[in-house]
């Protein structure tokens, strides 16, 4: 099962990142700009570093452009900063043509609040493509769903789980081993309902009729990764 690791240029605790590397075992490692850096400070050569580089110390990338030719990577690819993609599509687009069973993103979220809608808006690109794919930071854990998803107690990165349409309704919600269960729900954009649920069962299943789902796993102290990846 080949597993991608995406890192971009949002704000990515380091610690974290290092954790998400070390749990995850990714086979590839693509960049998105200013991902380069987080994965310089990380020990990481990346197999694919693409972007425009509009926000990275040119130093870092000549230095790993170096390190590309000493262990033989793929040579960066660079784009034009007026283009119609951002780094972080171009690196999922890239993902997508090397088959991965599995994308894991970070550095999506941050300050850049359009970058991050955008990021989010992204998981769809790769879920028509079937491939399983997270957003993840420090506090949070982000997928998107046009099947029927069950929440395991001991896999549970967070203390909450939170569902928000991402089309304009998602019909026939039911959620069941939670402790707020839904049967047969109509969960339409612009409501806040799906907000901050707990697993209280072993399993919480999670069914729909049609629509796409988002699913935040969320902790305000910091997820938990171990064994979990």
């Amino acid at each position: 099962m080949k597993k991608v690791l995406i890192i971009t240029g949002g704000q990515t605790d380091i610690a974290f990142a290092e954790e998400v590397y070390k749990e995850y075992r990714p086979n590839l490692v693509i960049t998105a700009d200013s991902g380069l850096l987080t994965a310089n400070k990380l020990g990481i050569i990346p197999d694919y570093a693409v972007g425009d580089f509009d926000s990275s110390d040119k130093e870092t990338v000549e230095n790993i452009k170096a390190k590309f030719e000493i262990y033989g990577k793929p040579i960066i690819k660079k784009f034009n900063p007026e283009k119609d993609e951002t780094d972080t599509e171009i690196a999922i687009s890239l993902s997508l043509s090397l088959n991965p069973a599995e994308i894991v993103i970070l550095g999506a979220t941050g300050t850049r609040l359009d970058h991050t809608m955008a990021n989010i808006g992204l998981l769809y690109k790769i879920m028509q493509s079937g491939i399983k794919a997270r957003i993840m930071d420090k506090h949070n854990v982000i997928s998107l769903h046009d099947k029927d998803i069950v929440l395991k107690k001991d896999e549970s990165f967070g203390e909450y789980f939170s569902l928000l349409p991402f089309t304009e309704e998602v019909r026939g919600l039911k959620i069941k081993g939670a402790k707020y269960e839904l049967d047969g729900y109509i969960l339409k954009a612009g409501s806040s309902l799906g907000i901050s649920n707990e697993i209280v069962e072993n399993n919480v299943f999670i069914s729909f009729e049609k629509g796409i789902l988002l699913i935040y796993q969320t902790s305000d102290v910091g997820l938990a990764l171990s064994g979990k990846m």
